[in-house]
C-alpha cells in the first residue's frame, strides 16, 4: 500500500479502537462492548479468527509454542496460552469438570490472562498499527498538499476535510473540545496544558465548508479565556479576518511536516 493508504488505515484503526473503548463504559458501569467495531479492528491486525465450541477466538502465534488469544465477549480477555487451554477454561464440557485441577483453572485464570477490555483493545490497536509502513518521502507530503489545493479550488469540502485529517495525524493535531462550539467548521490544532492546567489550543487550521474558506491561526489560544474563544468563534463566523488563508495554509502544513528530521510517523 502507498503511504497515503497506510496513513488512512491508521486513522481508521485509531477510530475503531476509540469506538470500542468508549463502548466499554467504566470500572463502575459496564456496557455491552461494540463487537462489530472490535471485529473490524481485529480484521486489520495480525490476529486470526477461529471458532471453537461456542467461542469466537482471535489468535496470534507468539514464541514458545504459545498464542495470544482474544475471546470476543464483553470482557475482551487476551490470554497467553494454548487454544485448548483457553477453550477448556472458557467453555468447559461436563467431562472437563471431573478434574479438580481443571476446575481450579476455570475458577482462576489470572495465570494466563494478559489483559481485558480497554487494555485488550489497545493491545490489538498497537498490533494493527505495527503492520503498517508509516515512512514517507517529501514527494508524499507535497502530493497531499497539491491534492488539498485542488480540492479547495474545486470547492470539494470532502476532499479538503480528508487532506486536513491526514496532515493533522502527521502533526499530532487534535480537534478542539466540543464545548468550544465551532458548529460545522473543521478544526485541528496543537493541544497542550497551560500553567493552570487550562487547555492551550493552537496553532490551528480551520476550514468552513459553508463558504469553502481555509484559515490558519499561528498564535495558541487559551480555551478557558472567554475572549480568546469568542475570537475563534468570530473566525468561524467570518467576522474576523486572518492573515493566512487558502493555499498558503496547505503550504504551511506541508512545511511543518517537512521540517521534521524523521520521515516516519511516530506512533
Amino acid at each position: 500500500m502507498s503511504f497515503r493508504e497506510n496513513l488512512e488505515r491508521k486513522i481508521e484503526i485509531d477510530r475503531l479502537a476509540w469506538q470500542v473503548i468508549a463502548s466499554c463504559g467504566s470500572a463502575q458501569v459496564r456496557h455491552a462492548v461494540d463487537k462489530v467495531a472490535m471485529q473490524r479492528l481485529l480484521a486489520l491486525s495480525s490476529y486470526r479468527y477461529q471458532r471453537e465450541r461456542d467461542l469466537d477466538l482471535y489468535v496470534k502465534a507468539v514464541a514458545g509454542g504459545m498464542s495470544m488469544i482474544l475471546v470476543l465477549d464483553n470482557e475482551l480477555p487476551i490470554f497467553r496460552s494454548t487454544i485448548k487451554d483457553v477453550v477448556v477454561r472458557r467453555s468447559p464440557r461436563t467431562l472437563d469438570l471431573w478434574s479438580i485441577r481443571t476446575i481450579r483453572k476455570i475458577l482462576v485464570d489470572s495465570d494466563i490472562k494478559e489483559s481485558v477490555r480497554g487494555e485488550s483493545v489497545t493491545a490489538v490497536q498497537r498490533d494493527a498499527v505495527a503492520q503498517l509502513d508509516l515512512s514517507y518521502t517529501d514527494a508524499d507530503i507535497r502530493n497531499m498538499a497539491v491534492e488539498g489545493m485542488a480540492s479547495l479550488a474545486a470547492g470539494d469540502a470532502g476532499g479538503v476535510t480528508e487532506i486536513l485529517s491526514l496532515f493533522a495525524e502527521l502533526l499530532g493535531y487534535r480537534q478542539p473540545p466540543k464545548h468550544v462550539g465551532l458548529g460545522q467548521a473543521v478544526c485541528y490544532g496543537a493541544s497542550a496544558s497551560g500553567p493552570e492546567q487550562e487547555t492551550i489550543f493552537g496553532p490551528l487550521v480551520l476550514y468552513r465548508p459553508a463558504d469553502n474558506s481555509l484559515a490558519w491561526l499561528g498564535e495558541p489560544l487559551s480555551l478557558s479565556d472567554k475572549q480568546q474563544v469568542e475570537f475563534l468563534r468570530g473566525v468561524v463566523a467570518g467576522e474576523v479576518v486572518v492573515q493566512m488563508t487558502g493555499d498558503a495554509v496547505l503550504q504551511m502544513l506541508q512545511a511543518k511536516v517537512l521540517a521534521r528530521p524523521e520521515r516516519m510517523l511516530s506512533v
